[in-house]
C-alpha cells in the first residue's frame, strides 16, 4: 500500500489558519473585556476621552481587535 501525499489547496489552508486566529483573538478580545468590563468596540474612544490609559495590556488589545475586525470583514479570494 503507497501512502498518498496530501496536497493541500492554498486557499482551504488559508481559510483554515484565518478562522484559527479569529477563534484566538476572539478569546483574548473576551477576556479584555471581562477584566476591563468594557466591549472592544468601545476601546478607542475611551482611550481618546482619558477614560483609560494607554498601557501595553490595553495596546495589545486594540491591536488584536483591528486584527479582528481586518479578519472579519476579508473577503476570501478566489485563484
Amino acid at each position: 500500500m503507497a501512502v498518498q501525499p496530501i496536497v493541500w489547496d492554498a486557499l482551504a489552508l488559508l481559510e483554515q489558519n484565518r478562522q484559527r486566529l479569529m477563534k484566538e483573538l476572539q478569546t483574548a478580545l473576551h477576556a479584555y473585556e471581562a477584566r476591563y468590563e468594557l466591549p472592544s468596540d468601545r476601546l478607542e474612544d475611551e482611550l481618546a476621552a482619558g477614560r483609560i490609559r494607554e498601557t501595553a495590556e490595553v495596546c495589545e488589545w486594540l491591536i488584536d481587535w483591528h486584527t479582528y475586525q481586518a479578519l472579519l470583514h476579508d473577503v476570501p479570494r478566489s485563484e
